[in-house]
């Protein structure tokens, strides 16, 4: 039993590690995004591409990954990921051109979503229902107070030396992963057995996941939230820089105070799925983020330039992020057996590819105001509510 302790905890722990790393990959530059922008001399669109180009490469990486790990081992592919990460890492270091940066930056996403995809579904292997629940709020705390930090080293590191160097720290906890993944990314064999398939087998069991109703009604759920996440870091940068006037570390500070929000959703998440259930969860977590949105609307109006009020209305609806983390993952993954990491890797494209809708959007309707934001995350939260009551009741009947 003391063994199997110490396995369990060895392996969340590299997982948890795995995925920290991958989400410091994406937000530790956005401080920079400026100064990358005046470097290369280009347009800010075209530097926010870079931010809808990783998590279009974690779009492609999590379509493929459940599958590839099903057929040549979960350890292979895990680390063969990273590895990957690690040495295009690299590149984004050296890079002279922007469009190469792009490119770059879409292949360190392919190599960095393989954590989050096979480590998921390799936890719900190995715990009960309840301990994966449990394991999942702590990760997601971890997940929210790490990456927190990031934005805050990322601003000084550009101060200091550059937004080279957010790049350089990427590569350092990158390769670390990676290294953490081979000492101590072990499965039992019978968690990781290879299932030999075809393409054609792979679309059919991708089909037979969508149209698991459970799965499509708890699985869409935070990937709305992660939508609306990826539209304020895309334009925040620029407006806390360019239109407020603070400093590239001082954006980072604000940033990280915004995470913490995520942190304290998940911790909240655990004592409310006990009290209330897994569904009026999730429903509170998007009625709390239609207060962050109008909370943005209200901030526009009458405080547009205090750093302070976009900072609570954000960790506002990070909170409601953080209450539905826990409760979605959970009930997406807990109807598959052998298939788990297929029905990761789903789930984990449908988070990405609402990531890249929200970046995208994010360039569209950036007006360098607050009302852009704060109508996407009310439209995100009311369409969430609707699709979930939606779904809810096709499920039932």
């Amino acid at each position: 039993m003391k063994e199997k302790i110490r396995f369990s905890l060895k392996l969340s722990w590299v997982i948890t590690y795995a995925v920290v790393a991958y989400l410091i990959a994406t937000d530790i530059y956005t401080p920079s995004m400026p100064s990358i922008t005046r470097y290369f001399g280009a347009t800010e669109d075209l530097i926010q591409l870079t931010m809808a180009s990783f998590m279009l490469g974690a779009f492609a990486s999590t379509l493929c990954s459940g599958a590839l790990a099903e057929n040549f081992g979960r350890r292979r592919i895990f680390i063969g990921g990273q590895l990957l990460s690690v040495l295009v890492s690299f590149l984004c270091i050296v890079v002279q051109d922007p469009y190469l940066l792009i490119v770059a930056r879409f292949l360190q996403g392919l190599g960095c979503a393989v954590a989050s995809v096979i480590g998921f579904s390799a936890v719900q292997d190995n715990y009960s229902p309840k301990e994966s629940a449990r394991i999942f709020s702590v990760m997601g705390a971890a997940f929210a107070v790490i990456p927190a930090l990031a934005p805050t080293l990322g601003g000084h590191l550009d101060q200091l030396w550059g937004w080279r160097s957010n790049f350089m720290a990427i590569f350092f906890f990158l390769s670390c992963s990676c290294l953490l993944s081979y000492l101590f990314f072990h499965l039992p064999e019978k968690n990781d057995q290879r299932v030999p398939s075809n393409l054609s087998q792979v679309l059919k069991t991708y089909a037979s996941i969508l149209r698991n109703k459970k799965f499509l009604r708890y699985g869409m759920m935070n990937p709305i939230f992660i939508s609306g996440e990826w539209f304020y870091l895309t334009i925040l940068p620029f407006y806390f820089i360019q239109v407020i006037g603070v400093s590239a570390p001082v954006y980072g500070y604000y940033l990280g105070a915004m995470l913490v929000s995520y942190a304290i959703g998940t911790y909240l998440a655990t004592k409310l799925i006990d009290s209330i259930g897994h569904d009026k969860t999730i429903k509170l977590a998007f009625m709390t983020s239609i207060w962050g949105g109008g909370g943005l609307l209200i901030t526009h109006v009458c405080f547009p330039k205090s750093p302070e009020a976009v900072a609570v209305c954000i960790g506002i609806y990070l909170i409601g992020q953080g209450l539905s983390f826990t409760p979605s993952i959970t009930k997406t993954l807990e109807s598959f057996d052998s298939i788990r990491a297929s029905a990761s890797s789903v789930r984990s494209s449908i988070s990405a590819l609402f990531a890249v809708l929200g970046t995208l959007a994010a360039s569209f309707f950036n007006d360098f105001t607050l009302i852009p934001l704060g109508l996407y995350i009310i439209f995100l939260s009311l369409a969430g509510l609707f699709l979930f009551s939606f779904l809810r009741q096709n499920e039932d009947s």
